[in-house]
C-alpha cells in the first residue's frame, strides 16, 4: 500500500501560487477530479491527478491529463508515480508518456517518472 499524500496547511498554501490547478466539478458544484501542473526551467511538471472514487471509471483522469496536453501542447511533460501504482502507469503509457528512470526513496517505495515530448 502506497501511503497518502501528506502536507501541513502551511506547506499547501506555500507552493499553491506555484501552480496552474484545473478541476472538474459535478452538477452540485462539488470537486470530483483535479490536476495541477507547473512550468519550470522550460518543462511542465504535472502533478497531483486526482478523481473522486465515486466517479472514477469515466474517463475523467483522461480529461485532466488531455487538458494539460491543451495547455501545454509544445512543452515536454513530466510527472511520477510509485510503480505500484500500475492502473496510473497504465493509463500515463496510454496517454503517451514513457517511463524515463526510478528511484527509491528512504521509505524503501520505487517511483517511476514518465515524460511526454
Amino acid at each position: 500500500m502506497v501511503p497518502a499524500l501528506m502536507e501541513s496547511e502551511e506547506e499547501f498554501k506555500a507552493t499553491f501560487t506555484q501552480w496552474h490547478t484545473y478541476k472538474l466539478v459535478d452538477d452540485a458544484g462539488r470537486i470530483i477530479g483535479g490536476i495541477r501542473y507547473q512550468y519550470d526551467d522550460g518543462v511542465v511538471e504535472v502533478g497531483r491527478l486526482m478523481v473522486h472514487p465515486d466517479y472514477r471509471q469515466q474517463g475523467l483522469a483522461r480529461k485532466l491529463l488531455g487538458f494539460v496536453d491543451e495547455q501545454c501542447s509544445q512543452d515536454r511533460r513530466v510527472l511520477y508515480t510509485c510503480t505500484k501504482s500500475w492502473i496510473n502507469i497504465k493509463l500515463y503509457t496510454k496517454m503517451g508518456y514513457k517511463a524515463v528512470r526510478e528511484i527509491q526513496d528512504d521509505t524503501g517505495l520505487s517511483f517511476v517518472y514518465m515524460e511526454k515530448q
